[in-house]
């Protein structure tokens, strides 16, 4: 850099004929610029090589959630480095500059205990991998997909758009419901003067009937039998397990298919009644 230094302070002294203080300034003003052109082809280089790096890994999703925070921290690194040979340049000592930013990130780090929280949280999400961008989770009742992830926060956006950022440290419990098959559960209500029997018999036919006409269900579903007696029904139950993800979709289909089911059979779906005894 010394050399490169040289060379152009002798370009602009004797070929622009320009002052020597006049020169020395633009000489450290075009090296400030070559070390911030150098730091954004670093920057470009090295998340291209962190993206193809990590995108080797077999779960996608956990690849994609440490790329983006690895190139994060190579980011801070990198300008963090720059920064310090902008200050040298300009000729400033970086030695008390350091010293001074240890102390001062001392201080601070007594004084900012949640988000030194919140960044030791996020790391042991991360190194635990509890969840990754792109999977489904549920926080304090909040249900969502996961767009955004760093040491400090969390972003989760739902069905109807709505985006909760949660700190890390102040998540106690998650449902990961991305991880494994899930289940899907319909309960259904039958007249009290229904022929169980009759149902019993015609219900295996039903559930397999499903699980020829939906790709997301992988097992034969259940059916499970008398579940509730409830005021105005006898309540059953069929379990269906699906794909990741599809068990909410499989709910709505079953519930359809069995209306149409129920009604070709002619059992009754009962509505909300009240029988009344009047006293002779």
């Amino acid at each position: 850099m010394n050399e490169l230094r040289a060379m152009l302070l002798d370009f602009f002294m004797s070929t622009l004929r320009i002052r020597e203080e006049l020169a020395s300034m633009l000489v450290t003003l075009v090296v400030i610029v070559l070390w911030i052109i150098l730091a954004r082809i670093v920057l470009k280089v090295g998340k291209r090589s962190i993206n193809r790096a990590f995108a080797k890994s077999k779960e996608q999703k956990r690849g994609k959630t440490l790329a983006s925070l690895t190139f994060v921290t190579f980011k801070v690194v990198v300008w963090f480095i720059i920064l310090m040979l902008i200050i040298t340049e300009l000729g400033f000592d970086i030695t008390p500059i350091l010293a001074t930013a240890g102390i001062l990130g001392l201080a601070i780090g007594f004084g900012a205990q949640n988000l030194v929280r919140d960044v030791i949280s996020g790391f042991f999400l991360i190194v635990d991998n509890v969840y990754n961008v792109g999977e489904t989770i549920e926080v304090g009742g909040f249900r969502g997909n996961v767009v955004g992830m760093n040491l400090r926060n969390t972003t989760l956006r739902n069905f109807m758009g709505s985006e909760l950022i949660v700190s890390n440290g102040s998540i106690s419990q998650v449902i990961n419901w991305s991880r494994n098959n899930t289940i899907a559960l319909v309960d259904f209500g039958v007249a009290y003067d229904t022929d169980l029997s009759k149902v019993t018999e015609i219900m295996p036919e039903f559930v397999e009937t499903l699980m020829e006409k939906y790709d997301e269900i992988i097992e034969t579903p259940s059916f499970l039998g008398v579940t509730e007696l409830a005021d105005s029904s006898i309540n059953m139950r069929i379990m269906a397990k699906t794909t990741n993800g599809n068990h909410w979709m499989i709910e709505r289909k079953i519930r359809h298919e069995l209306v149409q089911f129920l009604n070709r059979n002619a059992i009754e779906i009962p509505f909300p009644q009240i029988v009344v005894h009047q006293n002779q």
